[in-house]
C-alpha cells in the first residue's frame, strides 16, 4: 500500500475531528512494518482522539488492504517535546519554552520572535536572563521543551 492512500484515507477523518496530521510513515522495525500515524490537535490530542483514529484507519485499510503484509498500525501524537521540523513550525511556537541545539551549545528557553530566518530566544543563565539570535541554518536540533 502506498503512504499517499492511506494518507488520502486519513485526512478526511482528520479534517472533521479538528485533528492535523503531524506525520505519517511506514518503517521497519526489528524485522516488523509498521505503519506509524502521529496526529495533532490544537487543544491536545486525548487518549480518546488516539483511539478513535486508530478505530477508524484501522477498519479502512482492513476494507482494501487484502494484499499488504502484515504490519502493525501504531497511532500516537507528537508529545509535549515535539521536534519542530522548519520555520513555520518555529513561528507558531512564539511565547513558547524550546530546546535548541546549536555547534558546541545547547539552549532552553522562551521562543521570543522569528524574524526571518533569525530566532531569537530568552534563556536564564546561571541566574540572569540574556538573550541571543540564532540564525535557523546554525540550528542543528529544535524541540519544544517541558520547564521543570
Amino acid at each position: 500500500m502506498e503512504i499517499k492512500n492511506v494518507e488520502n484515507i486519513l485526512l478526511p477523518y482528520l479534517k472533521e475531528n479538528n485533528l492535523t496530521l503531524y506525520s505519517l510513515e511506514f518503517i521497519k522495525d526489528a524485522g516488523a512494518l509498521i505503519l506509524r500515524v502521529c496526529i495533532e490537535k490544537e487543544s491536545g490530542v486525548t487518549i480518546d482522539d488516539l483511539a478513535d483514529c486508530n478505530e477508524y484507519l484501522s477498519a479502512k485499510l482492513d476494507e482494501i488492504d487484502q494484499d499488504m503484509p502484515e504490519y502493525f498500525l501504531e497511532v500516537s501524537s507528537p508529545g509535549a517535546e515535539k521536534e519542530l521540523r522548519d520555520l513555520s513550525e518555529i513561528k507558531n511556537q512564539i511565547g513558547q519554552y524550546i530546546h535548541i541545539e546549536v555547534p558546541n551549545m545547547i539552549y532552553e528557553g522562551h521562543l521570543l520572535d522569528v524574524v526571518e530566518d533569525i530566532i531569537k530566544i530568552r534563556f536564564n543563565a546561571k541566574g540572569r536572563f540574556k538573550t541571543i539570535q540564532i540564525p535557523y541554518s546554525e540550528i542543528k536540533f529544535i524541540r519544544l521543551a517541558v520547564k521543570l
